[in-house]
């Protein structure tokens, strides 16, 4: 039982599900930008994400907060990319 527990995890990881395994949102790799990836933009470059109430103190000038990365085009936060297309 626990073979196919672990199995069916791996299965799910494996066949790309959107897991957010923590790691926080600032860059962890030298290749990816330091204010642009694609569609994404860094926490410090103003986007329009709404994640957060921009007059709170906990938001971003992306939108986001907590490190997060703003996608530009469907206006949504994502976690910082490790590389760069």
């Amino acid at each position: 039982m626990r073979f196919a527990l672990a199995f069916g995890t791996a299965l799910v990881l494996a066949c790309g599900a959107d897991v957010d395994l923590g790691g926080g949102g600032a860059a962890e790799d030298a290749s990816v930008d330091a204010t642009q990836c694609g569609n994404l933009v860094a926490p410090s470059v103003p986007a329009n994400c709404r994640a957060c109430d921009r007059d709170g103190g906990d938001c971003q000038p992306n939108g986001c907060y907590g490190g997060y990365w703003c996608d530009t085009i469907v206006t949504d936060c994502h976690v910082a990319p490790k590389t760069c297309p």
